[in-house]
């Protein structure tokens, strides 16, 4: 049946408790959601859904049981197993973008897998975000591309997106976690393949509870000062410099490639399997 592969349960879908003693649940949606399904899908009685609780990433099968009123049964689906709690985490922090490509950027974190989508002001950032530069607004537009993606991606979690911070706040406020500085001059970073085997060389326990930040810069490079906030993370082994060649990226471009590198190649190689454990074998061949 054509449509999102997940939909989300929202604010405005109601769930109650069948029984007491019991897990089942029955969902009344909302206007959205009901439209979705009877009137973009028509479904019919006996159809089923995939639907998540995006706050607790719990996946339901969702039963349609009647069409007017709307309502379907939900069962918890057991087999879709998500990610256990302490896992590794991925961010993604970013100079802010003018425009429409930071939509596109937006869209693309979500789908990739990432956690969190965290603005930060480095000392050559053009633009510069504040809590009272319309932030609010720029929040809401956000939860609206997060939803959509999130449904047609399967994506049974809502991604985080961060109020903007200085590059030196920020680094300061995560003193457990792990940074991929891309960096514009190959001088100072490897290329992405060596950053993967030096990655992979730190046993599994050590990411429990950590996060992996890919940090990219302004269009006008990382100054100095900017460079100075990696001294203290740097010493304590906690940053790996990545380099993504000669070229000179545009900001989105590099922005686009930090998280492909991080949803696509680096989360399987950490953790393989942890979204869809029952889909793969245990010995790692699929």
């Amino acid at each position: 049946m054509p449509g999102p592969k997940i939909f989300w349960i929202d604010q405005e879908d109601r769930v109650e408790v069948l029984r007491p003693d019991s897990q089942n649940r029955r969902l009344y949606p909302g206007r959205v959601l009901s439209r979705h399904l009877l009137s973009s899908l028509r479904a019919k009685e006996g159809d089923v859904f995939s639907l998540s609780d995006p706050d607790t990433g719990t996946i339901y099968r969702g039963t349609l049981v009647s069409r007017n009123p709307c309502a379907l049964d939900l069962e918890t689906d057991s087999s879709r197993c998500l990610r256990e709690e302490g896992s590794l985490q991925l961010g993604v922090s970013f100079s802010p973008l003018k425009g429409d490509s930071l939509s596109d950027a937006l869209s693309m974190a979500v789908m990739a897998g990432i956690d969190t989508f965290q603005p930060v002001i480095a000392d050559r950032s053009i633009v510069r975000w504040s809590e009272g530069d319309g932030w609010g607004s720029k929040e809401k537009r956000f939860e609206g591309i997060i939803r959509e993606k999130s449904q047609l991606a399967g994506r049974s979690t809502r991604m985080r997106v961060a109020s903007p911070l200085p590059l030196k706040s920020f680094l300061e406020s995560r003193p457990d976690d792990v940074f991929l500085w891309f960096d514009e001059d190959p001088e100072f970073g490897c290329d992405p393949v060596k950053t993967l085997e030096a990655i992979r060389r730190f046993p599994a326990t050590y990411w429990t509870r950590k996060t992996i930040w890919s940090i990219v810069g302004p269009e006008g490079g990382w100054s100095e000062k900017d460079r100075s906030c990696l001294r203290s993370p740097e010493t304590e082994g906690r940053v790996f410099r990545v380099s993504l060649g000669e070229r000179v990226y545009s900001g989105e471009m590099a922005l686009l490639a930090s998280i492909l590198f991080l949803g696509t190649f680096l989360l399987p190689v950490l953790s393989p399997g942890i979204f869809w454990k029952s889909s793969y074998p245990q010995t790692g061949e699929r």
